[in-house]
C-alpha cells in the first residue's frame, strides 16, 4: 500500500508539471500574439498605439502625437540619439520632438529630401573693400568676425546659416517659407528640406538667442522618412508612415 501511494504520487507530480508547462507555453502565444513582434526587437520600432495613454520607456502617445526625445544624458554626458530612434505611425499622426538633455545643448530635427540641400552651418558673404564691420556693444568685448581676403579689393566674412539654425521649410517647387518657433508643420511628402531649427531645452535657452523647444510634424503621405540632427550628423531617425 505504502508503495503504490508513494507511486501514485511520483505519478501526480509529474502530471502536474507537464500542466504547468502546457499553461506556460499557451500565456507566451497570447502574449506575443497581443504585443508586434517589431516592438520586441530591443525597441528598433515603436509603433504609435491610439490610445490617451500609451506609455513607453521612450515616449508618451496622446491623441494620435508621439513624443520623441531628441538627446538625453545627464549632467555630465549628454547623448547624441534619438529616442525612439525608429517609429512607425499611421497617415494622418503627428510626431511631436523634445529636447530632455539637463545641459544647453541643441540639436535640430532636419528633414533633407534630395542631395541638392546639403545644409551647412556657416557661409562665406563676400563684403566689398570698402565695407565697415561693426559689432554690437553686447558682443564686442570678445569677439571678431572671420574675414579672410579675396580678390578685387574684397572679403570674406563667415556667417551663420539661416536655414541651419532657424525652422524652415523648402517646398517641392523651391519655395522658401520660415517657420515659427515651436512650429507645427502638416508635411505634404514632397518636401525638399524640413528643419526645426535649433532646439534646446525647457529652460536652458541661452540668454539673447532666439531658439525652440518642441517642434510637430502631421505626416500626410505614406512613406520612410530620415532625418537628422545639423549639429550631429551622427544622430538620425526614422519615421515609417502607413
Amino acid at each position: 500500500m505504502i508503495e503504490r501511494l508513494m507511486v501514485g504520487n511520483k505519478m501526480y507530480v509529474s502530471y502536474r508539471s507537464l500542466i504547468i508547462a502546457v499553461a506556460a507555453c499557451i500565456l507566451l502565444a497570447l502574449v506575443y500574439a497581443l504585443i508586434p513582434w517589431y516592438a520586441w526587437v530591443s525597441g528598433a520600432i515603436t509603433p504609435l498605439r491610439n490610445s490617451t495613454a500609451a506609455t513607453t520607456a521612450n515616449h508618451v502617445a496622446t491623441e494620435n502625437t508621439v513624443e520623441v526625445k531628441a538627446g538625453g544624458g545627464d549632467n555630465n554626458m549628454s547623448l547624441t540619439q534619438f529616442f525612439p530612434q525608429v517609429i512607425q505611425i499611421s497617415v494622418g499622426e503627428s510626431i511631436s520632438w523634445y529636447n530632455p538633455t539637463r545641459v544647453p545643448e541643441a540639436h535640430t530635427i532636419t528633414f533633407q529630401m534630395g542631395s541638392l540641400y546639403p545644409t551647412q552651418l556657416f557661409l562665406p558673404i563676400e563684403v566689398s573693400k570698402s565695407g565697415q564691420l561693426n559689432l554690437l556693444a553686447s558682443t564686442a568685448t570678445n569677439a571678431e568676425p572671420i574675414v579672410v581676403p579675396g580678390q578685387n579689393h574684397s572679403s570674406f566674412i563667415i556667417a551663420a546659416n539661416a536655414r541651419a539654425y532657424n525652422p524652415v521649410v523648402i517646398s517641392s517647387n523651391g519655395s522658401v517659407t520660415f517657420l515659427d518657433w515651436n512650429a507645427k508643420y502638416r508635411m505634404q511628402g514632397g518636401e525638399k528640406y524640413i528643419s526645426s531649427g535649433w532646439l534646446f531645452p525647457k529652460g536652458k535657452v541661452p540668454p539673447g538667442i532666439k531658439a525652440g523647444t518642441t517642434f510637430t510634424i502631421t505626416f500626410n503621405k505614406p512613406g520612410l522618412y530620415e532625418y537628422n540632427c545639423i549639429f550631429h550628423p551622427w544622430m538620425t531617425g526614422k519615421v515609417i508612415v502607413k
